[in-house]
């Protein structure tokens, strides 16, 4: 079993700018570079729901003195090759990922999954199936949002928020904004676009499990994503029965209590401690969230020795 806090000590594996806590994590130094030898893990492009294309989030990850990133966008690989071919240009390590939304018993569950092989036919039938999915439950909670609130919002509108990505219900959220309807994202999804609102939609449910198989078909190591955001703490050991390798110990939305309880959670199950910003491109400051969780690199090379690909990196 990997036991990966042995290489890396002390407080290793975040790394936060201005010492940043659960209580002012808007206060963000983001001027500043990171320590050299860090990786974050966990980004999104304009493949998915971010809103950087993969070659601008490379370019600022080695601004900020980034030695990897990984992408791993909602239920698609299409950021991966730009955002490669991005990274020889900055040099910049860029780890081929993905973030599966799944769900059980309708509580959501992410899994990552590092090193995949996004050419595998398998994978990438499901992820085309899921696609298609995104499109049609968009149009579904368009048509609540009109039918519930009478608001002037077309599926152009959401469509013309995701461009060539993947849809989702940031991009409704933004439609929504773009309207006049909300002040941000977040507001749109308090009010009606969370789990609990009327205009909420289940997606055709892809279960952890599944997720997690659909990884390991892939070549790639699936890792359980922000634990602290899981619906019921309960799930931790059932994750780790269905074959989750590594947790996310540290997020952007972990307080340090949370990492350090995820981390010898991680420990004791001989799990790999993993971590990332889940940067989605938003901009303080002129810079986005990128780097603002970091992990050393060794956990880079500990997740490629789990792998069974041949991903060229």
């Amino acid at each position: 079993m990997w036991q990966l806090f042995a290489i890396v000590k002390g407080d290793p594996v975040r790394h936060r700018l201005g010492n940043q806590t659960e209580q002012h994590r808007g206060e963000k130094k983001m001027n500043k570079r990171i320590p050299a030898g860090r990786t974050d893990l966990h980004n999104h492009t304009t493949a998915s729901d971010g809103l950087l294309t993969p070659t601008q989030l490379v370019e600022f990850a080695a601004q900020r003195g980034l030695k990897a990133i990984a992408i791993t966008d909602h239920d698609t690989t299409d950021g991966i090759e730009e955002g490669q071919k991005a990274g020889h240009t900055f040099h910049v390590t860029v780890v081929p990922g993905i973030e599966l939304n799944t769900q059980m018993d309708r509580k959501e569950i992410h899994i990552l999954g590092y090193f995949i092989d996004r050419t595998s036919p398998v994978l990438q039938r499901r992820l085309t199936e899921l696609k298609e999915d995104r499109k049609i439950r968009a149009g579904k909670m368009v048509n609540r949002l009109i039918s519930l609130y009478g608001f002037d919002i077309t599926c152009e509108d959401v469509l013309r928020q995701a461009g060539k990505g993947g849809v989702g219900r940031p991009h409704i959220g933004r439609a929504l904004m773009e309207k006049g309807i909300v002040r941000d994202v977040s507001e749109a999804f308090k009010k009606y676009l969370g789990t609990d609102c009327p205009a909420y939609v289940d997606r055709t449910p892809l279960s952890p499990a599944e997720g997690i198989e659909l990884i390991e078909k892939a070549g790639g190591v699936p890792v359980l994503a922000h634990p602290g955001l899981l619906p019921d703490q309960g799930l931790l050991e059932p994750m780790c029965k269905m074959g989750i390798k590594g947790i996310e110990a540290y997020h952007t939305k972990h307080t340090q209590e949370d990492s350090l309880r995820y981390s010898r959670f991680a420990q004791a199950h001989g799990l790999l401690i993993t971590g990332g910003s889940d940067c989605h491109g938003e901009l303080h400051n002129g810079i986005p969230s990128v780097g603002d969780v970091t992990v050393d690199t060794g956990v880079v090379e500990a997740l490629k020795s789990l792998s069974v690909t041949d991903s060229v990196l």
